[in-house]
């Protein structure tokens, strides 16, 4: 099962839908923001395919280059060791979120998480 999770985040998105398919992944097109700085992102997709002898991790990374400003998703898929291991963000670029990790198992069940980054709001906790 694939679970979803509101996060409260800084680093927050407006607009974005993720959509599970029968195929896999679709995500609208969007924009993150944070402070006074807008980065658009263009609808993407893509397949959850098994492996006949190994589960298979996907993971999406929302990735900053902080030398062009630019901010782009990175799509990792790896194969998960028996043991359960296996390799997370490994770029060289700033790591602003993990969107997404999702494990699909040889006979193609899919378990993980999808996180939802709202924005956070500071609220005043303390009672007077």
């Amino acid at each position: 099962m694939i679970e979803r999770k509101d996060v409260p985040a800084v680093w927050y998105f407006e607009g974005m839908e993720v959509t599970e398919t029968d195929a896999g992944i679709e995500i609208s097109a969007c924009v993150l923001k944070h402070n006074d700085d807008v980065y658009s992102f263009e609808a993407v997709s893509f397949d959850l395919i098994p492996d006949d002898q190994l589960k298979v991790a996907y993971d999406i990374f929302v990735e900053l280059d902080v030398s062009t400003n630019e901010m782009k998703y990175i799509l990792n898929r790896s194969y998960v060791d028996p043991d359960g291991y296996f390799p997370g963000y490994s770029g060289d670029k700033r790591l602003i979120h993990t969107l997404l990790s999702i494990t699909v198992d040889t006979d193609g069940s899919r378990t993980g998480e999808i996180f939802n980054f709202h924005k956070w709001e500071a609220t005043n906790e303390a009672s007077t």
